[in-house]
């Protein structure tokens, strides 16, 4: 089979559109992985272990911030971002400097009705703040006339003065001391987790890339943003594995394609190179 020369003068340029290909393959792999996985994959580093970028683990900001302040602050158990400690001298200045660093995480202060003995869940609690945030209506009252019971709630009701000291008197009563909540508010997606890891892994997968099917280019972009800013936040040592392990698997992938695939796959890396880094000549 004959074979064409490549000019000299496009050595360069084919050698660069293929390596980016490449480097294109495990940038979308360790992205497509990441975005479903990021929330829910607990990090892996040893406690104790120097970090290389100054995150530390967000749970570990709030236990800090708990001592300082002499507060109790619980985190939504599926955060694993990892955030600078805040520099701030008052507890919620500090909160505002944790949550403005990871996209999607807000805080509020939470105030529980007082049960004598009782002290209530800090994942039921996350999980009530959760439902409260996401509850799209301005109020709504729920009767249960067999047993005389009413639940209520009111959405956005402005805070009265005194409010923390009426809290006692009210009927039932509440703590006056509150609590701060670390949260995610959208709400979680149920999938029901059956099998293997690696089968639960694969259809969070799944799910994930016909979700972006169903979404418009610019949500698109949105949420594969995110999924990058997932990844920055994440455990070095979890985000140096799946790097590595991105470009292994897009290596391999480029192996087993056929020639023309991989014209096709360099034709694309040509058009990427073309939009975002300019055709460019070798310098």
């Amino acid at each position: 089979m004959q074979q064409t020369a490549i000019p000299a003068d496009n050595l360069w340029r084919w050698q660069k559109m293929r390596i980016g290909t490449i480097l294109m393959l495990g940038l979308w792999t360790v992205l497509f992985s990441f975005a479903q996985s990021g929330q829910t994959t607990r990090g892996s580093t040893k406690s104790g272990a120097q970090k290389d970028d100054g995150r530390v683990p967000l749970v570990q900001v709030a236990q800090e911030l708990e001592k300082k302040f002499s507060a109790k602050i619980l985190v939504d158990p599926g955060l694993t971002a990892r955030v600078k400690p805040p520099q701030a001298e008052s507890l919620e200045r500090a909160l505002d400097e944790v949550v403005g660093q990871v996209s999607g995480v807000v805080w509020r202060k939470v105030y529980t009705n007082k049960v004598l003995g009782q002290e209530p869940q800090p994942e039921k609690i996350v999980n009530a703040v959760r439902a409260l945030l996401n509850i799209d209506l301005g109020g709504v009252l729920v009767v249960d006339t067999r047993t005389n019971l009413l639940n209520s709630f009111v959405g956005n009701y402005p805070v009265p003065s005194g409010f923390e000291q009426g809290l006692e008197q009210m009927q039932p009563p509440f703590d006056s001391k509150p609590l701060y909540v670390i949260l995610e508010p959208r709400p979680r997606v149920s999938t029901e987790l059956k099998g293997t890891r690696l089968e639960q892994f694969a259809r969070l997968q799944q799910q994930m890339l016909e979700m972006l099917a169903r979404m418009s280019p610019e949500e698109r972009a949105q949420a594969l943003r995110a999924g990058f800013q997932m990844w920055l936040n994440a455990d070095p040592e979890l985000r140096t594995q799946m790097m590595f392990e991105g470009m292994r698997m897009s290596f391999e992938y480029w192996q087993s394609l056929t020639p023309e695939q991989q014209q096709e796959m360099m034709e694309m890396g040509r058009k990427w190179f073309e939009q975002f880094l300019g055709g460019g000549d070798k310098p």
